[in-house]
């Protein structure tokens, strides 16, 4: 697994009766009496939702669709992560460009505490995001960071900025991106290495995410 794989994170299920009476006289047949339908003779509404272990990745974005996004042929491959109870495995591809292969992935966490899970993820990430930079900066000074033939570079961690996705979002690490969505009741995270590249992907989820095929315990539509 890469390392900004590794910054990823963790993670989340009438019939019908009728009835009709009719009474014989003994000269003549009474009409039926009309009855109120039971909630029972009712069409039973759809639920909103999807069980997180039915969820499939390209109802919120085809692969087709993640090439031109991603910038190489695009490849679906299995997460080893386990995933905590209600919350759907993540969707993790290898894009390959130019003979290299990059990973990218977004997963999905719509559980009843999505919301106070988000803001503890944000506050989390920013602090470890400035404390990174600030560590950086330190060993930098120091002149710890020197050529070498290996071929290593060291490269500063990116700032922790807020991003126009959902309702509000950080890019955080130079790495990853994590926002709340406007229609779901779900949180997302996005990791790849290209800013523009995860905001582009993180807009494309938001758009196609919905109450009703959100990777969520199925409820009651809106």
């Amino acid at each position: 697994m890469t390392k900004h794989s590794a910054i990823l994170l963790q993670f989340v299920a009438a019939g019908a009766a009728a009835a009709g009476a009719g009474a014989a006289g003994a000269c003549k047949t009474e009409p039926p009496s009309s009855e109120t339908k039971s909630e029972k003779d009712e069409a039973p509404k759809q639920l909103a939702g999807v069980w997180p272990k039915s969820f499939e990745c390209g109802s919120i974005a085809a692969t087709a669709a993640l090439a031109p996004i991603l910038g190489g042929e695009v490849k679906p491959t299995e997460s080893p992560m386990i995933m905590p109870k209600g919350v759907a495995a993540p969707c993790v591809y290898d894009v390959l460009r130019e003979g290299t292969v990059e990973q990218w992935q977004f997963d999905f966490d719509c559980r009843d505490n999505y919301q106070s899970q988000y803001d503890k993820l944000v506050e989390q990430y920013r602090k470890q995001n400035l404390d990174m930079i600030a560590d950086w900066n330190q060993k930098s000074d120091a002149g710890v960071f020197k050529p070498n033939d290996a071929g290593i570079t060291y490269t500063r961690p990116g700032d922790p900025t807020d991003v126009a996705v959902g309702q509000k979002g950080l890019d955080h690490h130079g790495q990853a991106l994590i926002f709340l969505d406007d229609d779901a009741p779900c949180y997302v995270r996005v990791a790849g290495k290209d800013a523009t590249k995860r905001l582009v992907l993180a807009q494309l989820i938001a758009k196609n995410l919905t109450f009703q095929n959100a990777p969520m315990t199925p409820r009651a539509p809106k």
